[in-house]
């Protein structure tokens, strides 16, 4: 059982060390009010991302077209989770964000989204 949690405890920080500041060529970083990870991704690399919950509360990930047409999206990833996610994306401009709002004990709502969780993301063509 130790050496099962130490291999998961090695491969969160081996993704995590690979997503640094900007992230991994195809992994995508979660933390309170930013996304962090690749501005620009090959149709290529695109196909599947490896997405890391850095954060002290629940995110989510959402892939949208131009248009707000959702591409692809994880559940509810929880801190300290590592979760993989398939994305279908044609060469385009697309939106990444998290969609969780919660109301507190005194009915504040705090939409994620509104307080930074978002970025613009360039699939290319691979071939080029």
């Amino acid at each position: 059982m130790r050496r099962l949690l130490r291999g998961r405890l090695a491969l969160i920080v081996l993704l995590a060390a690979c997503s640094a500041q900007d992230g991994a060529a195809d992994g995508y970083v979660l933390r309170e009010w930013a996304i962090d990870g690749p501005a620009q991704l090959s149709a290529d690399s695109a196909a599947t991302l490896t997405v890391e919950n850095a954060g002290e509360f629940p995110h989510t990930l959402v892939v949208t077209t131009e248009d707000g047409e959702v591409v692809a999206a994880t559940g509810v990833v929880q801190p300290g989770e590592v979760t993989a996610l398939e994305v279908e994306a044609a060469p385009g401009t697309y939106s990444f964000s998290c969609r969780i709002v919660t109301e507190n004990d005194q009915g504040n709502l705090s939409d994620h989204y509104e307080r930074g969780m978002h970025r613009t993301v360039v699939v290319v063509d691979g071939n080029r």
